[in-house]
């Protein structure tokens, strides 16, 4: 998360301020701002010849957002960026409901080995398992889609300058409060689900 602040967040608004302070239009001066993220996904894909799916989604949603705002000379669309990028995971994380496990079983079993097959096992025996996943899903979902709807929202009430500080503080706040709530809650629930899991197979 570091490097996403530095590069995401720290030197494209450094950036913007200078651009500014030598007359650059408020389009031109986010267009350069917007160089530093995708110079750090495209290093990334150099250096491990592959891209994490958020990285792609942050690319894709980097590159329509500059190539939106230069071709129609608007600073709404190069602000939208970050709301388009949390915007389009919480609908990812909504869609994963539609699939035979959603993907916070997939976050909550990442390390594999025993921890998939555990899961794989309480997937199988355990409705209220099941009805965890999704629950905490659907949490994920609502919560980014709500973010993202909110960023949206203020983009035009607030001076570029005020807004780039909010918007980055604003996603950095929702991420580490869901990812301590999603361990917390998931790990005391997880560990009531699987106590009572075993009393009942033994």
């Amino acid at each position: 998360m570091r490097n996403d602040i530095i590069f995401g967040a720290v030197l494209p608004y450094v950036a913007f301020l200078i651009a500014r302070h030598f007359g650059l239009s408020t389009v031109h001066a986010l267009a350069i701002g917007s160089i530093f993220p995708i110079a750090v996904i495209l290093i990334t894909y150099v250096r491990n010849r592959r891209l994490a799916p958020v990285s792609v989604i942050t690319l894709a949603a980097t590159l329509a957002s500059l190539v939106g705002s230069l071709y129609f000379n608007s600073a709404y669309l190069a602000l939208l960026k970050n709301s388009l990028i949390t915007g389009f995971i919480g609908l990812v994380f909504a869609g994963s409901l539609l699939m035979p496990r959603p993907l916070v079983f997939y976050f909550a079993t990442e390390k594999g080995g025993e921890e998939r097959e555990d899961g794989n096992r309480l997937w199988a025996v355990s409705p209220p398992y099941r009805a965890l996943m999704r629950r905490m899903t659907i949490a994920w979902a609502v919560v980014l889609i709500c973010e993202a709807t909110a960023r949206a929202l203020l983009i035009p009430l607030l001076p570029v300058d005020i807004f780039l500080v909010v918007s980055e503080a604003m996603w950095i706040v929702v991420f580490a409060l869901m990812i301590s709530w999603s361990l917390r809650y998931g790990h005391r629930k997880g560990a009531e689900i699987a106590a009572a899991a075993g009393e009942g197979g033994g």
